[in-house]
Order: structure tokens, then C-alpha cells, then sequence
């Protein structure tokens, strides 16, 4: 027969070993598909706007010594830079920045682009000048501490 205290004991021991092994695969969890930012790297986001309306589906590309960082805009012109899919942000100094309606997202339905039977691609309209993209003008100091990096584009503007 075991005694009331030799019970409690095997409870507790019971009991704490439950706790270490749930507390072990939650910190587990909140390791997983968690993204972090690399040394040197910071968080960029911000909002694309062409003609003083958000700019929806583009790429916006921020390209430093560090390296390449993309990021999509939403319906409400809005991003988030990522390094690749794991690193978030974008690497610190001077970025070169290229905004482009031309990329085609893997949800975009295809049947709304153009089809080149000889290429056998689809194509989808640029609406970005090529100063803010192939020719970029734009640039940004991406500095300690990351911040908000907003653009306002004009379509008019066709240098």
C-alpha cells in the first residue's frame, strides 16, 4: 500500500514532468515557421501608392551590399520586405528600390493576363514607369531599428 506522502510525491514528480515536456513542444511550436531577421538586417514595410492610389500586386524589390529583399504589396498597397522565407527585412545602407506590376503571383488567376502562344507565357501590363523599376531612380537609407518605407509613384512621370 502506498502512503498518502509517497502518493503526493509521485503526483508532484508526475505532474512537473508533464509540465517540462508540454512547456518543451510549446517552445517548440513558437520556434517553427517563425521568421527572424539575419544580422545586419531589419524590418521593411511600408506603403505603395502610383497616382495617390495604393498600388496592389506589385513586387518591390530592395537590392543593398547585403543583399535581396522582395516583398508584395496588398490591396491597400501595403508590404513587408522579406530576405527569403524564413528572414524577414532588409539589409542596412543604401538600397536601390524596384517597384513593377509585371510579376505574376502563383494566386493570381491567369486567366485575367495575356497569353503568347508563341512564348506559351502569359504577360501582364506594367503600370509602373521604368524610372521606378528597370531604369529605378529610387533609393533609400535603410538604417538601425528598420522603419516604414513609403513610396508615392506618378504615371506621368515616364523618364
Amino acid at each position: 500500500m502506498v502512503s498518502r506522502n509517497e502518493f503526493s510525491l509521485v503526483c508532484h514528480s508526475v505532474r512537473t514532468g508533464l509540465m517540462l515536456v508540454v512547456g518543451g513542444f510549446g517552445l517548440a511550436a513558437i520556434g517553427c515557421g517563425a521568421k527572424s531577421t539575419k544580422e545586419g538586417f531589419v524590418p521593411a514595410f511600408g506603403t505603395v501608392k502610383l497616382d495617390d492610389k495604393p498600388l496592389q500586386n506589385a513586387e518591390i524589390v530592395f537590392e543593398t551590399d547585403k543583399g535581396r529583399s522582395t516583398g508584395r504589396t496588398d490591396c491597400y498597397g501595403k508590404y513587408h520586405a522579406e530576405y527569403s522565407r524564413t528572414l524577414h527585412g532588409v539589409g542596412t545602407g543604401t538600397a536601390r528600390v524596384k517597384i513593377s506590376t509585371k510579376v505574376i503571383f502563383p494566386d493570381e488567376n491567369l486567366a485575367d493576363y495575356q497569353f503568347d502562344p508563341k512564348t506559351g507565357e502569359h504577360s501582364k501590363p506594367e503600370l509602373v514607369p521604368p524610372k521606378y523599376n528597370t531604369k529605378t531612380e529610387l533609393k533609400v537609407e535603410i538604417k538601425d531599428g528598420g522603419a516604414p518605407y513609403d513610396f508615392a509613384l506618378d504615371s506621368k512621370d515616364s523618364k
